[in-house]
């Protein structure tokens, strides 16, 4: 049986900051991660994106059907690189 001490930090450190998307438009981000999900509040599904910025651990929620088709087509790539941009009235990676 392992301690808590041996395991790797990434696993150790499970504290991350929520941060809402129009905080992080235009900012590089290395996406790590991302899971999917059905919101509380309807039928819609989101998709929480995990990242790193500025050597801190994030995450944001989305329910952008783009990014969520862009990062299911690239997630054997992760981590990756990105940023997000707002065109018109949509989010997209960049």
């Amino acid at each position: 049986m392992k301690r808590w001490s041996e395991l790797p930090v990434e696993q150790r450190d499970v504290w991350v900051e929520k941060l809402k998307l129009s905080e992080i438009l235009g900012r590089e981000i290395c996406i790590t991660g991302f899971e999917t999900g059905t919101s509380r509040y309807g039928d819609e599904d989101y998709i929480k994106i995990i990242y790193t910025l500025e050597g801190q651990r994030h995450f944001t929620n989305t329910g952008s059907k783009l990014i969520q088709k862009q990062l299911e087509a690239c997630k054997d790539d992760l981590p990756i690189l990105a940023t997000i941009v707002k065109k018109e009235n949509w989010y997209s990676l960049s």
